[in-house]
C-alpha cells in the first residue's frame, strides 16, 4: 500500500534538514569510532586490513609489508599500509 503525503514547503524543507544532520551526525560518530591512530601495533593493523594474524605473517613474508623498527618495537604507518595495498591492487 503507497501512501501518498504533501507536505508544505517549509515542513518539506525543515524535515529534510533535520534528517540531513542526523545522518551526518551520525557518520560522524561512526567515522570516530573506526578511526585508527596514525601509527598500529600489528594486532591494530590486522583489524585495520580486516585480515587475520596468519594473513599479515604470510603477507609479510611474502611481500615485505612496510614497518618502523625501534630497538625491536613494531609499528605500521597507516598511511603506508593504504600504499602497499594500492601497489598491490590490480
Amino acid at each position: 500500500m503507497d501512501i501518498d503525503l504533501q507536505l508544505p514547503p517549509e515542513l518539506k524543507a525543515a524535515t529534510l534538514n533535520m534528517v540531513t544532520a542526523a545522518i551526518d551526525s551520525a557518520v560522524k560518530e561512526v567515522t570516530n569510532k573506526n578511526s585508527f591512530p596514525p601509527f598500529l601495533t600489528q594486532q591494530e593493523a590486522c583489524k585495520y586490513l580486516h585480515i587475520a594474524p596468519s594473513t599479515f605473517n604470510k603477507w609479510d613474508r611474502e611481500y615485505h609489508i612496510p614497518v618502523i623498527k625501534i630497538e625491536g618495537v613494531k609499528r605500521y604507518k597507516r598511511s603506508s599500509l593504504d600504499e602497499f595495498m594500492k601497489q598491490l591492487e590490480k
